[in-house]
């Protein structure tokens, strides 16, 4: 998706800002209209609203209070329709999606305070930790054909992240970009058939992985 710079997107306290990563995130993103989209960790919203402008049918969910009242403040200013749920990943998030986005926290740090800003960029020890759990929840929230894009960082355990997504996904690098001290890359994720298929038969028979 290209940015549009009409939109109005406003900022909350205790709410990651838009920065080079989220806007990354933006560019990577496919979506046709009609398409069922989820951002994972909204955060403004930024790309939520985006995604709604397409023509999307848009559900964003993040684990901060804060974020989620911003994000529902910028569907509301851009009068774009997202439903929008308080969720530590998918613990509250119903359904399948075609396209599903997510700017994790990658920073190879653990959080050392309860504060949400810093809990947006610290992805555990190694970096990748936030980012792994999603890729072993993700793949029972995507339709047959879906996607995931998402961020990942030279400083935020890559290795680990492939290792886990191997099995049930077809990974490709889309974009790198350099920064002053790191990389950043922007990744689609494509579920495999074989996924699809035992995530069908999982939901046939209640199982949930």
């Amino acid at each position: 998706m290209k940015l549009d710079t009409s939109l109005d997107i406003d900022l909350l306290p205790e709410v990651y800002n838009p920065s080079d990563d989220s806007y990354l995130l933006l560019e990577i993103v496919e979506l046709s209209p009609n398409e069922t989209f989820l951002e994972m960790g909204s955060g403004s919203g930024l790309v939520s609203v985006h995604a709604a402008k397409a023509g999307a049918r848009v559900v964003a969910a993040d684990i901060n209070p804060s974020a989620v009242a911003c994000t529902r403040r910028n569907a509301s200013r851009n009068n774009v329709r997202v439903e929008v749920i308080e969720s530590d990943l998918f613990e509250k998030v119903p359904g399948v999606f075609d396209v599903i986005a997510f700017n994790p926290p990658y920073l190879p740090q653990e959080a050392t305070s309860t504060s949400w800003m810093e809990r947006s960029w610290s992805g555990g020890g190694e970096g990748s930790e936030v980012t792994v759990r999603f890729m072993k929840q993700a793949w029972m929230h995507l339709a047959p054909r879906g996607r995931i894009f998402t961020i990942l960082s030279s400083l935020g355990g890559v290795p680990s992240v492939l290792k886990a997504a191997k099995e049930r996904y077809d990974s490709q690098m889309l974009v790198e970009k350099h920064m002053f001290f790191e990389s950043i890359f922007g990744y689609r994720f494509a579920l495999k058939s074989s996924a699809a298929e035992i995530r069908q038969g999982s939901i046939n028979i209640g199982i949930r992985d």
